[in-house]
């Protein structure tokens, strides 16, 4: 089966970018480690705090980007986010097995 958005729990939590514009990262995981709460930033490697749940052997989360799936974030610009909700839990069950460990979407600056 499938579950819409709208129909899942809330379980997650969100940056809110607005009150971050005057901060400088130096790049989108700096931005994470510091505006997203729940999550563990290591260099490049993003897990989030609820432990290892994939069907893999995986612990990153799944990166989607304006409604995109993608594997790497690296070239993002920090000053082009618009907002970086964090889904976990059964709220990412509509991202399927992918989602097991979290779901970070990422939404840019048009």
């Amino acid at each position: 089966g499938t579950t819409r958005k709208d129909q899942s729990s809330n379980s997650g939590s969100k940056a809110d970018i607005n009150t971050t514009r005057g901060k400088s990262y130096l790049n989108i995981y700096e931005m994470i480690k510091s505006e997203v709460p729940g999550v563990t930033v290591n260099g490049t490697s993003i897990q989030l705090q609820q432990g290892p749940g994939s069907l893999t052997s995986s612990t990153e989360p799944l990166f989607v980007v304006d409604g995109t799936i993608v594997y790497q974030i690296n070239n993002i610009v920090p000053s082009e986010v618009r907002s970086i909700p964090l889904v976990k839990g059964s709220a990412a069950s509509i991202y399927g097995a992918r989602g097991a460990n979290g779901v970070i979407v990422i939404t840019l600056i048009k």
